[in-house]
C-alpha cells in the first residue's frame, strides 16, 4: 500500500513526517503554525512519554496543585516531588512514590516499593519488596501488569504481564 503526496508515492511503513509531509506542503505554502508559549515535547521513542508525563505534573504543581499527592510517610506512602495517583489506588504506608509519578485507576502497591519516574495504568499490582527494594524507576507499566516480590524494572511493560525477573531497558510485548 501506498501513500501519495504531492505526486510522489511513499509506503506506509517507511515516511518521514518532516521530509516527506511537512517539507512539501511548506514549499506550496499550505502549512501552518500555531504558536504556544506553552511546554511541548516531541515524542519519538516510548520513553519520552515519562518526559512528558513529567511536565504536565510539573504544570499540574503550578495550576493545580490539588491534583498532586502527598504524604510524610506518616498516615500515607512517603511522596517525593510531583505526583499522581488516582483516587481508588491502594498504596501502603511503608511504599515511597516520586519524584514524577502517575498512578492510575485500581492500582495497589505493597510494603517498601519504590517508584521512581514512571506511569503505573490500571489494575497494576507492585507486590512488596521482602527482604530487598522492589524499585520501578524510568518504567511504563500496562493495565493489569504484577510485579512480583524483589524485583527492579526499568522498561515498558504491555498489559496483562506478570514479572518475576528484574529487567533493564526493554519491551515487553
Amino acid at each position: 500500500m501506498l501513500i501519495s503526496i504531492s505526486a510522489r508515492a511513499f509506503p506506509l511503513d517507511f515516511v518521514r513526517l518532516d521530509q516527506d509531509i511537512l517539507s512539501p506542503f511548506a514549499g506550496k505554502k499550505q502549512l501552518y503554525t500555531y504558536e504556544t508559549m506553552d511546554f511541548w515535547e516531541q515524542i519519538k521513542i516510548p520513553r519520552m512519554s515519562l518526559k512528558c508525563s513529567g511536565l504536565y505534573l510539573s504544570r499540574f504543581r503550578l495550576t493545580f496543585a490539588n491534583l498532586l499527592a502527598g504524604g510524610d510517610g506518616t498516615k500515607s506512602a512517603l511522596i517525593v516531588g510531583d505526583v499522581y495517583v488516582h483516587p481508588s489506588e491502594k498504596v501502603h504506608l511503608a511504599a515511597k512514590i516520586g519524584p514524577n509519578v502517575s498512578i492510575s485507576a485500581n492500582v495497589r502497591i505493597g510494603a517498601g516499593a519504590r517508584l521512581i519516574n514512571c506511569i503505573v495504568l490500571d489494575d497494576v499490582e507492585v507486590q512488596a519488596d521482602g527482604d530487598y527494594n522492589a524499585k520501578l524507576g524510568i518504567t511504563i507499566l500496562g493495565e493489569a501488569v504484577i510485579v512480583e516480590d524483589e524485583v527492579v524494572i526499568n522498561s515498558i511493560v504491555l498489559p496483562n504481564k506478570t514479572l518475576n525477573l528484574s529487567v533493564q531497558e526493554e519491551i515487553f510485548l
